[in-house]
């Protein structure tokens, strides 16, 4: 049985620890607060974008921008977000396995060669550890201000398949939900097809009749001063607004997580110091039981 002074330490110990798990909870929330409404500001307009870029890929003629195209594939590029930094529960773990679960996929599907591409340390060190080679790693930023943060992503994604080095491109991502729940998934940015306009969770998710409602007939579009030179503005724009989207929504979750995350490591602090003050009181308890049981003894024994 440990003595007083040991579970005096240890409670010491506990206690300094929940302070510092309070401070970085209430840290995470403040830029949890910021990062979703950072996320939320642009998601209908990531939506619409999204559902603007299945139309045209459906209606408009493939041979008018590489970014059309659609290819056998042969080559295919898994980019995998996550964040810099741990103390967030399993969120960048279950973004790794999404990723190299992605990965498989991609091989199983006739992919030959299949590039790795990693957003955010975490996930690079997980995926590296389990054995793949990473063919790209980009810097990231603790928090993603603008659009300028991920123009390498942009240009490597939007040059490799505009000269027909890559045939597919897959997003591993999350989506913020809410405070308690994130939803991970891989989603397919290239080849663009018609079907991707409800393939994505977060960003394309609303009922079927106000999707249907809000739906516009491209066909009657006017294309000024041609339908090439507009697709070959516009499509690539839309692109970058889907993949700006996913870290906004990636860097939300992850705030969320470790928000959480040092909620429940507090409140274990806190059900930790009580089992250890029970332990200590019930300690010296015995020890003045025994000291009373002693004296009594002695007086006893004085007496005879």
């Amino acid at each position: 049985m440990p003595s007083t002074l040991t579970l005096r330490r240890q409670i010491r110990s506990v206690r300094n620890t929940k302070k510092i798990t309070k401070a970085m909870e209430l840290v995470s929330g403040a830029k949890m607060r910021k990062a979703v409404a950072a996320a939320l500001a642009t998601r209908s307009y990531a939506r619409c974008a999204w559902d603007l870029l299945a139309h045209l890929s459906s209606r408009a003629d493939r041979a008018l921008h590489p970014l059309l195209a659609v290819r056998p594939i042969r080559r295919s590029a898994v980019v995998i977000l996550s964040s810099n930094r741990g103390l967030c529960g399993s969120f960048n773990t279950h973004l790794a396995l999404k990723g190299i679960e992605a990965i498989r996929r991609a091989r199983e599907q006739g992919a030959r060669d299949v590039d790795i591409i990693t957003f955010g340390k975490r996930a690079r060190d997980t995926v590296a550890r389990h054995g793949y080679v990473i063919n790209a790693d980009f810097v990231k930023a603790d928090i993603t201000n603008s659009i300028t943060d991920i123009s390498g992503i942009i240009h490597m994604i939007t040059r490799g398949y505009s000269d027909g080095s890559l045939d597919r491109v897959d997003i591993v991502s999350s989506t913020f939900v809410s405070s308690v729940k994130q939803d991970i998934e891989a989603w397919q940015l290239l080849p663009l097809n018609a079907s991707l306009g409800t393939a994505r969770g977060g960003i394309t998710q609303q009922k079927a009749e106000d999707r249907d409602a809000g739906k516009a007939d491209y066909s009657q579009f006017v294309f000024e001063p041609s339908e090439q030179h507009v697709l070959g503005h516009i499509i690539p724009r839309l692109l970058e607004t889907q993949i700006f989207q996913s870290v906004l929504e990636t860097e939300a979750s992850e705030h969320s997580a470790r928000m959480m995350a040092m909620h429940n490591a507090t409140e274990a602090a806190s059900d930790m110091v009580g089992e250890l003050e029970l332990s200590f009181n019930r300690i010296r308890q015995s020890a003045i039981t025994q000291e009373i049981a002693e004296l009594s003894a002695g007086r006893a024994a004085l007496e005879v």
